[in-house]
């Protein structure tokens, strides 16, 4: 549930409704018997329902919604599906309001194990083969935590403290450092947590000065590797009119910092040339090499991915938070490549090639 839900959560829970979209959609198709590649979307579902995942193969066209379930005789994964990672042969299903990591194998997404014992999970990091860490907000939204997680047994081994609203995690193996962006969750901070995995300690929560709920990471590879080279997308304080969003690249000696529009979001990356987007509202935007930004086309993007291959942007729009979504694929200059039907509230897009 992204910070743009938090606001709804006093509507009446939404009902489900799935309506046909275009003749490569295919709702009742037999499941695929292998996702090793594609385009994973992450759908948060009606309040009071549940969570789905879409698959598309840019290859031909087709899509598939609810893969989980179909590779598992109609289980449900939960309500607020919130995000998904591969890593070593899994898939890491982050269910944030049924408190749980729901464990699946990469290529069928048949059902493999539970995490459990999390409190409002948001993001899965792993580490290595041994080790991951979920980020979470904790029973009252605002006392968060990361959790490591033992992969050999599925259990939490160690709970650290963090700032508020712990979201996204960016991990430097070189350092052994753990980095988390405190959102606020149902408040306000201004920080990143600094953790070192080694000792299993919060080093430091460096705080954004002047800024406020910083929410996604994102490398920069116009950096210098010399220092720690990521941005961190600050959405702003709602609560405060005066509040902007910002653009931080926190660890850099310069102080490279630029004002952005009031909730902006997911910030992605192109690693062939840095590029750097991000959307808010309508519209995504990019930051350009004199550390300025540039509405690119507007779009309505509840969540935003980036083809590291073709450098096509995805583009999740949500549309009512009530009925099926879509996404919409865009080049750099706006021109539509392509789109596909989704469940209900897309968020996050899980581009593996």
């Amino acid at each position: 549930m992204k910070v743009k839900q938090i606001f709804l959560l006093s509507l009446l829970a939404f009902g489900l409704f799935y309506g046909c979209d275009n003749k490569v959609t295919c709702v009742d198709c037999e499941p695929v018997v292998n996702y090793e590649r594609g385009v994973f979307v992450v759908n948060e579902g009606p309040f009071g329902g549940t969570g789905t995942i879409s698959w598309y193969n840019p290859d031909t066209g087709e899509v598939q919604d609810s893969i989980y379930e179909k590779a598992n005789n109609g289980a449900k994964l939960g309500q607020f599906v919130q995000s998904l990672t591969f890593h070593n042969g899994k898939a890491y299903i982050v269910v944030n309001g049924a408190n749980r990591v729901v464990v699946a194998d990469a290529k069928t997404f048949k059902y493999i194990d539970t995490i459990g014992g999390l409190a409002l999970p948001r993001f899965f990091q792993p580490i290595n083969d041994n080790t991951a860490f979920v980020s979470q907000w904790g029973v009252d939204g605002v006392s968060g935590s990361v959790a490591r997680i033992d992969l050999n047994t599925n259990e939490i081994v160690k709970t650290i403290p963090t700032g508020s609203g712990p979201e996204k995690m960016i991990y430097f193996k070189e350092t052994d450092y753990l980095y988390v962006a405190n959102s606020g969750g149902f408040g306000v901070d201004s920080t990143i947590a600094e953790i070192f995995v080694g000792q299993n300690e919060l080093v430091n929560l460096r705080v954004i000065q002047g800024q406020r709920n910083p929410a996604c990471m994102s490398i920069d590879y116009s950096l210098p590797f010399s220092y720690v080279p990521f941005y961190v997308l600050c959405r702003g304080d709602w609560n405060n009119p005066a509040s902007e969003g910002w653009a931080s690249a926190p660890f850099y000696p310069l102080a490279v910092s630029l004002p952005v529009p009031k909730g902006s979001d997911d910030l992605v990356s192109k690693s062939s040339n840095g590029h750097l987007f991000f959307t808010s509202g309508s519209a995504v935007y990019r930051i350009i090499s004199d550390f300025s930004t540039v509405k690119l086309f507007d779009q309505p993007a509840y969540g935003l991915a980036i083809n590291q291959t073709t450098g096509y942007l995805y583009c999740a729009d949500a549309k009512d938070f009530n009925s099926a979504g879509q996404v919409v694929i865009r080049s750099e200059d706006g021109v539509v490549k392509g789109s596909f039907r989704t469940g209900i509230a897309p968020g996050e897009i899980v581009i593996v090639d």
